[in-house]
Protein backbone atom coordinates (compact mmCIF):
# COMPACT_ATOMS: atom_id res chain seq x y z
CA UNK A 1 0.00 0.00 0.00
CA UNK A 2 1.14 3.49 -1.29
CA UNK A 3 2.27 6.35 1.37
CA UNK A 4 0.05 9.42 0.87
CA UNK A 5 2.47 12.46 -0.02
CA UNK A 6 1.57 14.73 3.10
CA UNK A 7 2.90 11.30 5.30
CA UNK A 8 5.96 10.54 3.07
CA UNK A 9 7.03 13.90 3.24
CA UNK A 10 6.42 14.77 6.80
CA UNK A 11 9.04 17.01 8.08
CA UNK A 12 11.71 14.95 9.73
CA UNK A 13 14.49 18.26 10.85
CA UNK A 14 13.37 21.42 12.03
CA UNK A 15 15.23 22.72 8.81
CA UNK A 16 12.09 20.88 7.17
CA UNK A 17 9.24 22.55 8.66
CA UNK A 18 7.76 25.35 6.64
CA UNK A 19 6.58 28.70 6.80
CA UNK A 20 6.95 28.43 10.61
CA UNK A 21 10.64 30.69 11.06
CA UNK A 22 9.91 31.81 14.77
CA UNK A 23 8.37 28.43 16.01
CA UNK A 24 12.07 26.40 14.95
CA UNK A 25 13.76 29.49 16.16
CA UNK A 26 12.26 29.29 19.67
CA UNK A 27 12.55 25.09 20.05
CA UNK A 28 15.87 25.11 18.53
CA UNK A 29 17.23 27.86 21.14
CA UNK A 30 15.20 25.93 24.17
CA UNK A 31 16.81 22.45 23.72
CA UNK A 32 20.34 24.52 23.50
CA UNK A 33 19.94 25.56 26.16
CA UNK A 34 18.77 22.62 27.93
CA UNK A 35 16.06 24.29 30.22
CA UNK A 36 12.91 21.88 28.69
CA UNK A 37 9.55 22.87 30.16
CA UNK A 38 7.26 20.20 30.85
CA UNK A 39 3.94 21.58 29.26
CA UNK A 40 3.60 22.99 26.01
CA UNK A 41 0.80 23.99 23.97
CA UNK A 42 0.91 24.22 20.15
CA UNK A 43 -2.65 26.12 18.82
CA UNK A 44 -2.96 27.18 14.94
CA UNK A 45 -4.87 26.08 11.97
CA UNK A 46 -5.12 22.68 10.56
CA UNK A 47 -2.17 21.50 8.01
CA UNK A 48 0.70 24.05 9.90
CA UNK A 49 3.21 21.33 11.26
CA UNK A 50 2.04 21.30 14.99
CA UNK A 51 1.65 17.17 15.32
CA UNK A 52 5.09 17.29 13.04
CA UNK A 53 6.70 19.85 15.62
CA UNK A 54 5.77 17.77 18.44
CA UNK A 55 7.38 14.78 17.12
CA UNK A 56 10.28 16.59 16.35
CA UNK A 57 10.77 17.59 19.71
CA UNK A 58 9.80 14.77 21.34
CA UNK A 59 12.81 13.11 19.31
CA UNK A 60 15.26 15.72 20.05
CA UNK A 61 14.45 15.38 23.75
CA UNK A 62 15.56 11.65 23.36
CA UNK A 63 17.51 11.74 20.38
CA UNK A 64 20.82 9.47 21.41
CA UNK A 65 23.13 11.63 19.14
CA UNK A 66 21.96 15.37 19.05
CA UNK A 67 23.47 17.70 16.24
CA UNK A 68 24.13 21.17 17.30
CA UNK A 69 22.34 20.56 20.27
CA UNK A 70 19.06 20.81 18.54
CA UNK A 71 18.67 18.55 15.49
CA UNK A 72 17.61 14.82 15.87
CA UNK A 73 20.17 12.50 14.07
CA UNK A 74 17.04 10.41 12.57
CA UNK A 75 19.39 7.20 13.05
CA UNK A 76 19.54 6.14 16.21
CA UNK A 77 17.23 3.39 17.74
CA UNK A 78 15.06 6.26 19.26
CA UNK A 79 14.67 8.76 16.62
CA UNK A 80 13.48 5.36 14.60
CA UNK A 81 11.21 4.09 16.88
CA UNK A 82 9.41 7.25 17.15
CA UNK A 83 9.19 7.90 13.74
CA UNK A 84 7.61 4.43 13.18
CA UNK A 85 5.17 5.14 16.19
CA UNK A 86 6.72 2.17 18.22
CA UNK A 87 7.91 3.99 21.10
CA UNK A 88 6.85 3.06 24.20
CA UNK A 89 8.31 6.16 25.69
CA UNK A 90 6.36 8.98 23.06
CA UNK A 91 2.49 8.44 23.54
CA UNK A 92 0.20 9.92 21.40
CA UNK A 93 -2.93 10.67 22.55
CA UNK A 94 -6.30 11.25 20.15
CA UNK A 95 -8.16 14.14 22.30
CA UNK A 96 -11.36 14.16 20.30
CA UNK A 97 -11.82 9.65 20.71
CA UNK A 98 -10.41 9.72 24.41
CA UNK A 99 -12.28 12.76 25.43
CA UNK A 100 -13.60 11.14 28.82
CA UNK A 101 -12.78 11.52 32.50
CA UNK A 102 -11.74 7.77 32.45
CA UNK A 103 -9.17 7.69 29.97
CA UNK A 104 -7.41 11.02 32.12
CA UNK A 105 -7.29 9.12 35.17
CA UNK A 106 -5.99 5.69 33.24
CA UNK A 107 -2.86 8.27 32.16
CA UNK A 108 -3.05 9.39 35.85
CA UNK A 109 -1.82 6.00 36.56
CA UNK A 110 1.28 5.62 34.12
CA UNK A 111 2.06 8.89 33.88
CA UNK A 112 4.25 8.12 37.21
CA UNK A 113 6.25 5.18 35.94
CA UNK A 114 9.55 5.65 34.70
CA UNK A 115 10.37 5.71 31.23
CA UNK A 116 11.21 2.58 29.55
CA UNK A 117 14.11 3.08 27.26
CA UNK A 118 14.10 6.47 26.75
CA UNK A 119 15.20 9.40 28.43
CA UNK A 120 11.83 10.99 28.60
CA UNK A 121 8.43 10.26 28.26
CA UNK A 122 6.78 12.58 26.47
CA UNK A 123 2.83 12.70 26.11
CA UNK A 124 1.28 14.36 22.97
CA UNK A 125 -2.62 14.86 23.07
CA UNK A 126 -3.87 16.37 19.51
CA UNK A 127 -7.42 18.21 19.72
CA UNK A 128 -6.84 18.93 23.60
CA UNK A 129 -9.94 21.12 23.08
CA UNK A 130 -12.28 18.12 22.53
CA UNK A 131 -11.41 17.28 25.97
CA UNK A 132 -14.36 17.41 28.58
CA UNK A 133 -14.40 20.23 31.39
CA UNK A 134 -13.93 16.87 33.88
CA UNK A 135 -10.93 15.54 31.82
CA UNK A 136 -9.13 18.70 32.16
CA UNK A 137 -10.06 18.93 35.79
CA UNK A 138 -8.64 15.72 35.93
CA UNK A 139 -5.63 16.59 34.08
CA UNK A 140 -5.10 20.04 35.76
CA UNK A 141 -2.97 18.84 38.87
CA UNK A 142 -0.55 15.94 36.99
CA UNK A 143 -0.15 19.10 34.03
CA UNK A 144 1.20 21.31 37.02
CA UNK A 145 3.30 19.18 39.08
CA UNK A 146 4.32 16.51 36.26
CA UNK A 147 7.17 13.38 37.52
CA UNK A 148 10.45 13.82 36.65
CA UNK A 149 11.15 13.76 32.75
CA UNK A 150 7.51 13.51 32.00
CA UNK A 151 6.91 16.26 29.31
CA UNK A 152 3.39 16.81 27.91
CA UNK A 153 2.68 18.42 23.95
CA UNK A 154 -0.79 19.53 23.81
CA UNK A 155 -1.84 20.06 19.91
CA UNK A 156 -5.28 22.50 19.00
CA UNK A 157 -6.95 24.43 16.25
CA UNK A 158 -9.03 26.30 18.82
CA UNK A 159 -6.97 27.09 21.97
CA UNK A 160 -9.93 29.47 23.13
CA UNK A 161 -12.05 26.25 23.94
CA UNK A 162 -9.02 25.31 26.30
CA UNK A 163 -9.21 26.70 30.40
CA UNK A 164 -7.36 28.97 31.30
CA UNK A 165 -6.01 26.88 34.33
CA UNK A 166 -4.70 24.40 31.59
CA UNK A 167 -3.62 27.50 29.33
CA UNK A 168 -1.39 28.96 32.18
CA UNK A 169 0.75 25.98 33.22
CA UNK A 170 2.03 25.44 29.09
CA UNK A 171 4.60 27.28 27.14
CA UNK A 172 1.97 28.43 24.57
CA UNK A 173 3.55 28.56 21.27
CA UNK A 174 1.03 29.54 18.37
CA UNK A 175 1.76 28.15 14.65
CA UNK A 176 0.56 30.50 11.93
CA UNK A 177 -1.19 30.06 8.40
CA UNK A 178 1.82 28.32 5.97
CA UNK A 179 2.57 31.85 3.40
CA UNK A 180 2.47 31.27 -0.31
CA UNK A 181 6.24 31.67 -0.72
CA UNK A 182 7.24 29.00 1.78
CA UNK A 183 3.98 26.65 0.16
CA UNK A 184 5.71 26.94 -3.23
CA UNK A 185 9.43 26.03 -2.45
CA UNK A 186 8.20 23.46 -0.35
CA UNK A 187 5.61 21.90 -3.22
CA UNK A 188 8.43 22.26 -6.03
CA UNK A 189 10.92 20.96 -3.43
CA UNK A 190 8.50 17.78 -2.92
CA UNK A 191 7.70 17.57 -6.99
CA UNK A 192 11.72 17.46 -8.03
CA UNK A 193 11.77 14.50 -5.38
CA UNK A 194 9.27 12.97 -6.48
CA UNK A 195 10.29 13.38 -10.41
CA UNK A 196 7.27 14.99 -11.41
CA UNK A 197 7.28 17.68 -14.05
CA UNK A 198 5.28 20.97 -12.85
CA UNK A 199 4.27 24.33 -13.83
CA UNK A 200 4.88 26.90 -11.66
CA UNK A 201 1.28 28.19 -12.34
CA UNK A 202 -0.18 25.08 -11.35
CA UNK A 203 2.02 25.22 -8.07
CA UNK A 204 0.94 28.66 -7.06
CA UNK A 205 -2.84 27.24 -7.54
CA UNK A 206 -2.38 24.56 -5.29
CA UNK A 207 -0.77 26.96 -2.72
CA UNK A 208 -3.54 29.85 -3.11
CA UNK A 209 -6.42 27.06 -2.82
CA UNK A 210 -5.29 24.99 0.12
CA UNK A 211 -5.32 27.99 2.58
CA UNK A 212 -2.26 28.30 4.19
CA UNK A 213 -2.30 24.37 4.92
CA UNK A 214 0.54 21.99 3.68
CA UNK A 215 -1.00 19.35 3.89
CA UNK A 216 -4.00 20.02 1.84
CA UNK A 217 -1.70 21.07 -0.56
CA UNK A 218 0.21 17.98 -0.78
CA UNK A 219 -2.89 16.22 -1.00
CA UNK A 220 -3.93 18.13 -3.84
CA UNK A 221 -0.81 17.84 -5.82
CA UNK A 222 -0.72 14.16 -5.59
CA UNK A 223 -4.50 14.34 -6.76
CA UNK A 224 -3.23 16.26 -9.46
CA UNK A 225 -0.40 13.93 -10.00
CA UNK A 226 -2.38 11.36 -10.86
CA UNK A 227 -5.28 13.30 -13.01
CA UNK A 228 -1.44 14.41 -15.05
CA UNK A 229 -0.23 11.00 -15.53
CA UNK A 230 2.92 11.61 -13.32
CA UNK A 231 3.03 15.31 -14.55
CA UNK A 232 1.71 18.91 -12.23
CA UNK A 233 -0.03 20.20 -15.40
CA UNK A 234 -2.07 23.38 -15.45
CA UNK A 235 -5.11 21.65 -16.93
CA UNK A 236 -4.82 18.98 -14.50
CA UNK A 237 -4.96 21.47 -11.56
CA UNK A 238 -7.97 23.47 -13.24
CA UNK A 239 -9.63 20.45 -14.12
CA UNK A 240 -9.06 18.80 -10.17
CA UNK A 241 -10.40 22.30 -8.75
CA UNK A 242 -13.35 22.70 -11.27
CA UNK A 243 -14.58 26.09 -11.96
CA UNK A 244 -13.30 29.21 -10.16
CA UNK A 245 -9.20 29.30 -10.77
CA UNK A 246 -7.44 32.56 -11.05
CA UNK A 247 -7.57 31.99 -14.61
CA UNK A 248 -11.32 31.54 -14.72
CA UNK A 249 -11.60 34.50 -12.94
CA UNK A 250 -9.55 36.89 -14.55
CA UNK A 251 -10.81 35.51 -18.16
CA UNK A 252 -14.39 36.58 -16.93
CA UNK A 253 -13.12 39.97 -15.14
CA UNK A 254 -11.75 40.59 -18.79
CA UNK A 255 -15.11 39.90 -20.83
CA UNK A 256 -17.32 42.51 -18.63
CA UNK A 257 -18.37 44.74 -21.06
CA UNK A 258 -21.67 46.30 -20.99
CA UNK A 259 -24.55 45.10 -23.02
CA UNK A 260 -22.73 41.60 -23.80
CA UNK A 261 -23.56 37.83 -22.44
CA UNK A 262 -20.55 36.72 -21.91
CA UNK A 263 -19.67 37.93 -18.42
CA UNK A 264 -22.82 35.66 -16.86
CA UNK A 265 -22.26 33.02 -19.23
CA UNK A 266 -18.93 33.00 -18.10
CA UNK A 267 -20.26 32.81 -14.12
CA UNK A 268 -22.52 30.46 -15.33
CA UNK A 269 -19.84 28.14 -16.85
CA UNK A 270 -17.62 28.15 -13.49
CA UNK A 271 -20.78 27.23 -11.30
CA UNK A 272 -21.35 24.09 -13.56
CA UNK A 273 -17.97 22.87 -13.44
CA UNK A 274 -18.53 22.74 -9.53
CA UNK A 275 -17.40 25.92 -8.12
CA UNK A 276 -19.01 26.49 -4.57
CA UNK A 277 -20.05 29.79 -4.18
CA UNK A 278 -17.98 30.72 -1.66
CA UNK A 279 -15.08 30.44 -3.35
CA UNK A 280 -16.19 32.58 -5.97
CA UNK A 281 -16.44 35.26 -3.99
CA UNK A 282 -13.86 35.12 -1.68
CA UNK A 283 -11.71 34.69 -5.41
CA UNK A 284 -13.68 37.80 -6.80
CA UNK A 285 -12.79 39.43 -3.76
CA UNK A 286 -9.13 38.94 -3.78
CA UNK A 287 -8.70 39.63 -7.78
CA UNK A 288 -10.75 42.84 -7.18
CA UNK A 289 -8.42 43.34 -4.44
CA UNK A 290 -5.13 42.91 -6.22
CA UNK A 291 -6.75 45.27 -8.93
CA UNK A 292 -7.39 48.10 -6.73
CA UNK A 293 -3.82 47.73 -4.69
CA UNK A 294 -1.81 48.16 -7.95
CA UNK A 295 -4.55 50.65 -9.16
CA UNK A 296 -3.64 52.75 -5.97
CA UNK A 297 0.25 51.90 -5.12
CA UNK A 298 0.97 50.68 -8.73
CA UNK A 299 4.37 47.57 -9.17
CA UNK A 300 4.87 48.15 -5.36
CA UNK A 301 2.55 46.28 -4.47
CA UNK A 302 3.83 43.20 -6.57
CA UNK A 303 6.64 41.83 -4.36
CA UNK A 304 4.26 42.06 -1.01
CA UNK A 305 0.86 40.47 -3.22
CA UNK A 306 3.89 37.51 -4.49
CA UNK A 307 2.28 37.93 -8.12
CA UNK A 308 3.48 35.92 -10.64
CA UNK A 309 4.63 37.30 -13.98
CA UNK A 310 1.50 36.54 -15.66
CA UNK A 311 -0.58 37.82 -13.05
CA UNK A 312 1.20 41.27 -12.97
CA UNK A 313 0.91 41.29 -16.48
CA UNK A 314 -3.30 40.58 -16.67
CA UNK A 315 -3.57 43.23 -13.17
CA UNK A 316 -1.08 46.12 -15.80
CA UNK A 317 -3.60 45.79 -18.60
CA UNK A 318 -6.81 45.38 -16.87
CA UNK A 319 -6.23 48.03 -14.15
CA UNK A 320 -6.91 51.25 -16.18
CA UNK A 321 -10.43 49.88 -16.83
CA UNK A 322 -11.63 50.61 -13.52
CA UNK A 323 -11.39 53.17 -11.36
CA UNK A 324 -10.71 53.50 -7.25
CA UNK A 325 -14.29 53.87 -6.60
CA UNK A 326 -15.75 50.67 -8.68
CA UNK A 327 -13.14 48.45 -7.53
CA UNK A 328 -14.04 49.60 -3.72
CA UNK A 329 -17.55 49.46 -4.25
CA UNK A 330 -17.13 45.66 -5.64
CA UNK A 331 -14.94 44.87 -2.98
CA UNK A 332 -17.31 46.08 -0.57
CA UNK A 333 -20.29 44.25 -2.07
CA UNK A 334 -18.26 40.87 -1.96
CA UNK A 335 -17.34 40.94 1.69
CA UNK A 336 -21.04 41.71 2.18
CA UNK A 337 -21.91 38.09 0.50
CA UNK A 338 -19.08 36.47 1.96
CA UNK A 339 -20.71 35.90 5.45
CA UNK A 340 -24.32 35.01 2.71
CA UNK A 341 -22.26 32.38 1.11
CA UNK A 342 -21.09 30.75 3.96
CA UNK A 343 -24.39 29.99 5.21
CA UNK A 344 -25.87 28.73 1.80
CA UNK A 345 -26.61 30.21 -1.46
CA UNK A 346 -28.09 29.07 -4.47
CA UNK A 347 -25.75 29.19 -7.30
CA UNK A 348 -28.10 30.65 -10.04
CA UNK A 349 -28.87 33.26 -7.49
CA UNK A 350 -25.26 34.03 -6.58
CA UNK A 351 -24.38 34.44 -10.73
CA UNK A 352 -27.26 37.01 -11.31
CA UNK A 353 -26.26 39.04 -8.07
CA UNK A 354 -22.49 39.36 -8.75
CA UNK A 355 -23.29 40.06 -13.03
CA UNK A 356 -25.74 42.73 -12.39
CA UNK A 357 -23.55 44.11 -9.80
CA UNK A 358 -20.52 44.08 -11.70
CA UNK A 359 -22.34 45.09 -15.06
CA UNK A 360 -23.60 48.54 -12.57
CA UNK A 361 -19.90 49.44 -11.38
CA UNK A 362 -18.39 48.82 -15.07
CA UNK A 363 -21.26 51.16 -16.21
CA UNK A 364 -20.69 53.93 -14.49
CA UNK A 365 -17.63 54.32 -16.20
CA UNK A 366 -19.30 55.08 -19.18
CA UNK A 367 -21.79 58.12 -17.83
CA UNK A 368 -20.98 61.81 -18.66
CA UNK A 369 -19.46 63.37 -16.20
CA UNK A 370 -22.20 65.33 -14.71
CA UNK A 371 -24.45 61.62 -14.54
CA UNK A 372 -21.81 60.44 -12.18
CA UNK A 373 -21.46 63.03 -10.09
CA UNK A 374 -25.10 62.63 -9.74
CA UNK A 375 -25.07 58.82 -8.73
CA UNK A 376 -21.93 58.95 -6.28
CA UNK A 377 -23.73 62.17 -4.46
CA UNK A 378 -26.71 61.75 -1.98
CA UNK A 379 -29.17 64.19 -2.85
CA UNK A 380 -31.65 65.79 -0.27
CA UNK A 381 -33.82 68.39 -0.83
CA UNK A 382 -32.06 71.45 0.83
CA UNK A 383 -30.18 70.87 -2.66
CA UNK A 384 -32.74 72.22 -4.26
CA UNK A 385 -33.05 75.56 -2.13
CA UNK A 386 -30.85 78.17 -4.28
CA UNK A 387 -29.07 79.70 -1.53
CA UNK A 388 -29.76 83.05 -0.20
CA UNK A 389 -28.03 85.77 -1.38
CA UNK A 390 -25.23 87.50 0.97
CA UNK A 391 -27.08 90.96 1.34
CA UNK A 392 -23.97 93.77 0.58
CA UNK A 393 -22.22 95.76 3.23
CA UNK A 394 -24.20 98.33 4.39
CA UNK A 395 -22.51 101.61 3.25
CA UNK A 396 -23.01 105.40 4.64
CA UNK A 397 -25.42 106.90 1.89
CA UNK A 398 -26.82 110.01 2.32
CA UNK A 399 -30.61 110.27 2.57
CA UNK A 400 -32.43 109.82 -0.67
CA UNK A 401 -34.46 112.59 -2.27
CA UNK A 402 -38.40 112.10 -1.92
CA UNK A 403 -38.60 112.84 -5.55
CA UNK A 404 -36.75 109.43 -6.39
CA UNK A 405 -39.35 106.45 -6.23
CA UNK A 406 -37.25 104.56 -9.30
CA UNK A 407 -34.46 104.34 -7.65
CA UNK A 408 -36.17 103.15 -4.12
CA UNK A 409 -38.45 100.22 -6.34
CA UNK A 410 -34.65 99.48 -7.71
CA UNK A 411 -33.30 99.06 -4.33
CA UNK A 412 -36.38 97.24 -2.84
CA UNK A 413 -35.93 94.39 -5.43
CA UNK A 414 -34.01 91.02 -5.09
CA UNK A 415 -30.53 90.27 -6.72
CA UNK A 416 -30.66 88.18 -9.33
CA UNK A 417 -30.75 84.60 -8.23
CA UNK A 418 -28.64 81.29 -9.97
CA UNK A 419 -30.80 79.71 -12.63
CA UNK A 420 -32.02 76.69 -11.60
CA UNK A 421 -31.81 73.18 -13.55
CA UNK A 422 -34.97 72.66 -16.23
CA UNK A 423 -37.66 70.69 -14.18
CA UNK A 424 -38.26 67.46 -15.56
CA UNK A 425 -40.71 66.66 -18.45
CA UNK A 426 -43.76 65.43 -18.16
CA UNK A 427 -44.48 61.18 -18.65
CA UNK A 428 -42.61 58.21 -16.91
CA UNK A 429 -39.51 58.87 -14.55
CA UNK A 430 -36.12 58.65 -16.75
CA UNK A 431 -34.03 55.96 -15.17
CA UNK A 432 -31.49 58.12 -14.19
CA UNK A 433 -33.90 59.69 -12.22
CA UNK A 434 -35.29 57.07 -10.82
CA UNK A 435 -32.16 55.51 -9.39
CA UNK A 436 -30.90 58.66 -7.80
CA UNK A 437 -34.55 58.28 -6.35
CA UNK A 438 -34.27 54.64 -5.26
CA UNK A 439 -30.69 55.96 -3.68
CA UNK A 440 -32.38 58.35 -1.60
CA UNK A 441 -34.87 55.91 -0.41
CA UNK A 442 -32.70 52.64 0.36
CA UNK A 443 -30.14 54.93 1.87
CA UNK A 444 -32.62 56.48 4.58
CA UNK A 445 -36.21 54.77 4.06
CA UNK A 446 -35.77 51.18 3.65
CA UNK A 447 -39.16 50.07 4.06
CA UNK A 448 -40.59 52.48 1.76
CA UNK A 449 -37.81 51.89 -1.29
CA UNK A 450 -38.91 47.79 -1.21
CA UNK A 451 -42.67 48.90 -1.18
CA UNK A 452 -42.01 50.79 -4.79
CA UNK A 453 -39.96 48.11 -6.42
CA UNK A 454 -42.78 47.03 -8.25
CA UNK A 455 -44.58 50.72 -8.70
CA UNK A 456 -44.70 52.92 -11.54
CA UNK A 457 -44.02 56.47 -11.40
CA UNK A 458 -44.87 59.41 -14.09
CA UNK A 459 -44.64 62.80 -14.28
CA UNK A 460 -48.00 64.95 -14.45
CA UNK A 461 -47.04 68.70 -14.64
CA UNK A 462 -46.21 69.99 -10.72
CA UNK A 463 -47.74 66.19 -9.47
CA UNK A 464 -45.57 62.53 -9.36
CA UNK A 465 -48.02 59.88 -9.94
CA UNK A 466 -46.80 56.77 -8.07
CA UNK A 467 -49.48 53.83 -9.06
CA UNK A 468 -49.08 50.02 -7.31
CA UNK A 469 -49.66 47.11 -8.09
CA UNK A 470 -52.95 45.73 -7.53
CA UNK A 471 -51.75 43.42 -4.90
CA UNK A 472 -50.08 45.82 -3.07
CA UNK A 473 -52.96 46.20 -0.63
CA UNK A 474 -50.46 46.42 1.92
CA UNK A 475 -47.76 48.80 0.22
CA UNK A 476 -50.86 51.22 -0.28
CA UNK A 477 -51.90 51.38 3.60
CA UNK A 478 -48.53 51.51 4.47
CA UNK A 479 -47.77 54.66 2.38
CA UNK A 480 -51.60 56.32 3.10
CA UNK A 481 -49.59 56.79 6.77
CA UNK A 482 -48.69 61.12 7.59
CA UNK A 483 -45.23 59.95 8.40
CA UNK A 484 -44.67 57.81 5.27
CA UNK A 485 -45.86 59.80 3.01
CA UNK A 486 -44.37 62.76 3.97
CA UNK A 487 -40.92 60.67 4.11
CA UNK A 488 -41.51 59.82 0.76
CA UNK A 489 -42.52 63.66 -0.71
CA UNK A 490 -39.10 64.56 1.03
CA UNK A 491 -37.50 62.01 -1.35
CA UNK A 492 -39.39 63.00 -4.43
CA UNK A 493 -38.21 66.54 -3.96
CA UNK A 494 -34.61 65.90 -3.51
CA UNK A 495 -34.93 64.61 -6.97
CA UNK A 496 -37.59 66.01 -8.82
CA UNK A 497 -37.85 69.51 -7.20
CA UNK A 498 -39.42 71.04 -4.21
CA UNK A 499 -42.19 72.42 -5.80
CA UNK A 500 -43.75 69.15 -6.82
CA UNK A 501 -46.80 67.20 -5.19
CA UNK A 502 -47.24 63.36 -5.02
CA UNK A 503 -50.08 61.02 -5.66
CA UNK A 504 -50.37 57.67 -4.44
CA UNK A 505 -52.84 55.71 -6.46
CA UNK A 506 -53.79 51.62 -5.78
CA UNK A 507 -56.81 50.95 -7.47
CA UNK A 508 -59.82 53.24 -7.40
CA UNK A 509 -57.98 54.96 -4.20
CA UNK A 510 -55.51 57.55 -4.03
CA UNK A 511 -53.59 59.81 -1.32
CA UNK A 512 -52.05 63.26 -2.19
CA UNK A 513 -49.06 65.10 -0.42
CA UNK A 514 -47.46 68.24 -1.01
CA UNK A 515 -50.45 70.85 -1.18
CA UNK A 516 -50.62 71.94 2.45
CA UNK A 517 -46.88 71.33 3.14
CA UNK A 518 -46.34 72.60 7.08
CA UNK A 519 -43.05 73.73 5.55
CA UNK A 520 -43.81 75.33 3.08
CA UNK A 521 -44.20 79.51 3.38
CA UNK A 522 -47.28 81.24 5.10
CA UNK A 523 -49.19 83.07 1.60
CA UNK A 524 -49.44 86.34 1.90
CA UNK A 525 -53.13 88.27 2.72
CA UNK A 526 -53.63 89.06 -0.90
CA UNK A 527 -53.23 86.01 -2.22
CA UNK A 528 -55.57 83.99 -2.70
CA UNK A 529 -56.02 80.09 -1.14
CA UNK A 530 -57.32 77.12 -2.63
CA UNK A 531 -58.41 74.25 -0.81
CA UNK A 532 -57.54 70.51 -2.34
CA UNK A 533 -60.77 68.82 -3.50
CA UNK A 534 -62.15 66.51 -0.26
CA UNK A 535 -62.53 63.32 -3.15
CA UNK A 536 -58.69 63.58 -3.84
CA UNK A 537 -57.88 62.46 0.04
CA UNK A 538 -59.40 59.94 1.48
CA UNK A 539 -59.61 61.24 5.48
CA UNK A 540 -58.06 58.33 7.80
CA UNK A 541 -60.60 56.40 9.99
CA UNK A 542 -60.47 57.30 13.13
CA UNK A 543 -59.31 54.98 15.92
CA UNK A 544 -61.61 52.40 16.72
CA UNK A 545 -61.74 51.22 20.62
CA UNK A 546 -61.78 47.47 20.61
CA UNK A 547 -61.06 46.56 24.02
CA UNK A 548 -59.72 42.87 24.76
CA UNK A 549 -62.21 40.65 26.88
CA UNK A 550 -60.46 39.29 29.57
CA UNK A 551 -61.51 35.91 30.94
CA UNK A 552 -63.40 35.76 34.41
CA UNK A 553 -60.98 35.20 37.24
CA UNK A 554 -57.74 36.73 35.80
CA UNK A 555 -56.16 39.18 36.10
CA UNK A 556 -54.92 41.85 33.47
CA UNK A 557 -51.13 42.18 32.50
CA UNK A 558 -49.66 45.15 33.31
CA UNK A 559 -48.98 45.50 29.35
CA UNK A 560 -51.97 45.28 28.20
CA UNK A 561 -52.66 48.68 27.85
CA UNK A 562 -49.84 48.99 25.45
CA UNK A 563 -51.48 46.22 23.63
CA UNK A 564 -55.10 47.92 23.45
CA UNK A 565 -53.43 50.95 22.56
CA UNK A 566 -51.64 49.11 19.46
CA UNK A 567 -55.18 47.51 18.49
CA UNK A 568 -56.68 50.98 18.17
CA UNK A 569 -54.45 52.22 15.42
CA UNK A 570 -53.83 49.04 13.67
CA UNK A 571 -56.04 46.05 11.80
CA UNK A 572 -54.44 43.19 13.43
CA UNK A 573 -55.97 41.03 16.73
CA UNK A 574 -54.38 39.29 19.47
CA UNK A 575 -54.51 35.83 18.14
CA UNK A 576 -53.07 34.18 21.91
CA UNK A 577 -52.18 35.18 24.81
CA UNK A 578 -49.74 32.62 26.58
CA UNK A 579 -49.06 32.93 30.93
CA UNK A 580 -45.86 31.59 31.92
CA UNK A 581 -45.96 29.82 35.41
CA UNK A 582 -43.10 30.76 37.70
CA UNK A 583 -40.56 28.15 39.28
CA UNK A 584 -42.91 27.93 42.02
CA UNK A 585 -45.99 27.02 40.26
CA UNK A 586 -44.21 24.59 38.26
CA UNK A 587 -42.94 22.55 41.34
CA UNK A 588 -46.02 22.80 43.18
CA UNK A 589 -47.73 21.05 40.15
CA UNK A 590 -44.72 18.63 39.69
CA UNK A 591 -45.10 17.42 43.76
CA UNK A 592 -48.83 17.45 43.00
CA UNK A 593 -48.44 14.78 40.07
CA UNK A 594 -46.24 13.25 41.95
CA UNK A 595 -48.36 12.45 45.13
CA UNK A 596 -51.01 11.34 42.32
Amino acid sequence: MSVSLYRRYRPQTFEEIAGQETVVDVLKKTLQRGKIGHAWLFSGPRGCGKTSAARLLAKALNCLDLKDGYEPCGSCEQCVSISAGESLDVIEIDGASNNGVEEIRELKTHVSLSPFSAKWKVYIIDEVHMLSISAFNALLKTLEEPPPLVAFILATTEPHKIPATIRSRCQHIPFQRIDMRSMCARLEQVAVEEKAPFDPEAIRELARNSDGALRDALSLMEQAMTLGNGEVSKEAVDSLLGGGTLSDLERWVASIKEEEVEPFACLVSMFQKGASPQRIVEGVFLLFRNLWAVKRWGELVIEPLFLSVSEADFLSREVDEWTLEQLSEMMLYCSKLIPQVRTGMRTDVLSGLLAAKVLECRALATLPPAEVRLEERPRSVRDDVPAKPTPPAEKAEPVPKPAAPVRTAAAESPPALQKEPAPPRDGPLSEEAWREFERHLFSDHLHLGCLLVEAEIELKGNVAEITLPDDAAYGFATLSSERNGHQLLSAARGVLGKDKELLVKWRDESCRYGEEDPEAETPNADEATTEPPPAERKPRPPAVERPRSVPAGQERLPFEDLVDEVLRWTDGEVVMVKREESPSEQDGDLTEMESN
